[in-house]
């Protein structure tokens, strides 16, 4: 992974929403080399996971997904910023289809 090929990139230490347009998302996990992974919040709606302090370097945010019938592929975006700034990709990254777990790639600098 790098910032050009990331889902999501940001500023080390950001805290943001990522959202998704399809699928329901269950449980949701950031990953990060050589540390624990650490659950996320995931929201009512569940299509939202809260990152609460974006890391520096490649990270992935890998989330449990169901599929329903008539489902597309989810496109990954950036809700909320509270702190620091976030950007998608452009054009914005997807997850295809029935993947699970599906993964966002993050980098921070």
């Amino acid at each position: 992974m790098s910032q050009a090929t990331s889902d999501i990139v940001g500023s080390t230490g950001a805290d943001f929403t990522l959202t998704i347009d399809a699928a329901t998302i269950i449980k949701a996990k950031l990953i990060v080399t050589n540390k624990p992974d650490t659950d996320l919040t995931v929201s009512s709606n569940n299509r939202e996971v809260t990152v609460p302090s974006l890391p520096a370097g490649d990270s992935v945010v890998s989330l449990a997904l169901v599929w329903a019938p008539g489902d597309t592929d989810a496109t990954i975006d950036v809700g909320t910023v509270t702190t620091g700034s976030v950007r998608t990709a452009s054009p914005k990254h997807t997850i295809d289809l029935g993947d699970t777990p599906g993964f966002v790639e993050l980098f921070g600098s």
